[in-house]
């Protein structure tokens, strides 16, 4: 069996004394002489002594760390101690993993030691711990298991909800990311997303009651800015604005969302992509544009040109008389030519925006007297007004 791990090519940078022990040398040492020994099945080689002087090792290296993170003269050395021995530990594990293929229970005991020095430096030295390095290959199976369940628990619990489906394949796609590689998540990656499902776990499901955007809430919340969910959010928002009958409705509910993202702030201590901006940051930018887009088009509509402006004393100026004029639109209404329903509300309209030959204000009581009072020498002058448009057509 080849040596494990070649302790001479490792190089862990220096502090003000020129140079930093390398703390896992001897457990090194101590494995690969041994391990062959034992794989061999020789009777002389004292398997619980092995293992009491590995954990002598151990303990020996968990002391070096507490003295080390106090050794240094700055930040950047003791992050840069630390990192390298968790490298290291995770390149010594990946190592025996290969081995463990035999399902050897001797290498097994020793991966055991290792994983439990790894989960001592992360748990007591959490400011110096990597987090976007990969996990240890052994954790496999248990990162596995968490998105598997994951994934049935997306299933399960919007069965019953108006939620868009297609959100729901959204969030299983970027798991089956996960599942589908064959290399290993980062720690940031494997902690975020079982927090992620701890978050979803607890939503309060009441059926059709929970709806999409609660959805969208939470996951805004646990700042999950992934490409797919920043384009998923832009279209859900984008469609309800753009059935929006009015200018100035699309613009009350860019603003509402506008408010919603703000309220929902993503929390920036954690994110699917911790190299993306946050999600709810990504979204109330896109808004602001928006809003500020349709106010500039809002304002430019309002300002009319100079020739557009019709003076507020401006009447529709009639040849007829007041009664004749009442016939003619009566006619109208009742042939359906104008299709306004609201007579009364017609009427009012008229007689504020129409004069005629005699009368250049004409009253709302009494343009609604002579619209349903119509006399005999009324209906004959109207008829002479249809009938001069008539011949008038005929000729054009």
């Amino acid at each position: 069996m080849t040596n494990i791990c070649p302790v001479a090519s490792r190089d862990c940078g220096t502090n003000r004394q020129g140079s930093v022990a390398y703390e896992l040398e001897d457990i090194e040492s101590k494995i690969t002489e041994n391990i062959s020994l034992a794989a061999s099945g020789d009777l002389t080689f004292d398997v619980p002594e092995f293992f009491r002087q590995l954990d002598q090792e151990c303990s020996k290296v968990k002391r070096a760390f507490r003295q080390q993170v106090v050794s240094f003269e700055n930040e950047r050395l003791v992050k840069r101690y630390f990192h390298f021995h968790q490298e290291s530990l995770i390149d010594l594990i990946d190592t025996l993993s290969t081995e463990q293929q035999l399902k050897h229970p001797f290498l097994q005991s020793i991966l055991d030691r290792l994983a439990g020095l790894l989960n001592y430096l992360e748990e007591h030295f959490p400011d110096y711990f990597n987090q976007d390095m990969k996990m240890p290959v052994i954790y496999g199976p248990t990162i596995r298991k968490e998105l598997d369940e994951f994934r049935a628990l997306l299933l399960e619990r919007f069965r019953d909800t108006a939620t868009d489906v297609s959100l729901i394949d959204l969030l299983k796609a970027s798991l089956d990311v996960y599942l589908n590689t064959k290399g290993s998540l980062t720690f940031r990656q494997f902690y975020y997303l079982k927090l992620l499902r701890l978050n979803i776990e607890g939503i309060e499901v009441s059926g059709p009651e929970f709806a999409t955007i609660d959805l969208i809430r939470v996951l805004m919340h646990c700042n999950f800015n992934s490409e797919s969910f920043y384009a998923y959010v832009l279209k859900y928002m984008s469609h309800s604005i753009e059935v929006a009958e009015s200018l100035g409705d699309r613009l009350e509910l860019l603003i509402f969302y506008l408010k919603f993202a703000n309220q929902e702030a993503s929390n920036h201590a954690i994110a699917f992509n911790h190299q993306y901006p946050p999600i709810s940051v990504q979204v109330a930018d896109w808004l602001s544009q928006e809003v500020m887009y349709l106010k500039t088009k809002q304002q430019l509509m309002s300002v009319a040109s100079a020739e557009d402006i019709v003076p507020s004393e401006f009447r529709l100026q009639f040849n007829l008389s007041v009664s004749q004029l009442a016939l003619l639109f009566r006619a109208f209404i009742e042939t359906g030519v104008i299709q306004n329903k609201n007579t009364s509300e017609l009427l009012r309209f008229l007689a504020k925006y129409v004069k005629t030959k005699r009368s250049e204000n004409i009253s709302y009581e009494s343009f609604r007297i002579k619209y349903y009072s119509i006399e005999a020498g009324t209906k004959d002058a109207v008829k002479k007004t249809l009938q001069s448009m008539l011949t008038f057509i005929g000729k054009n």
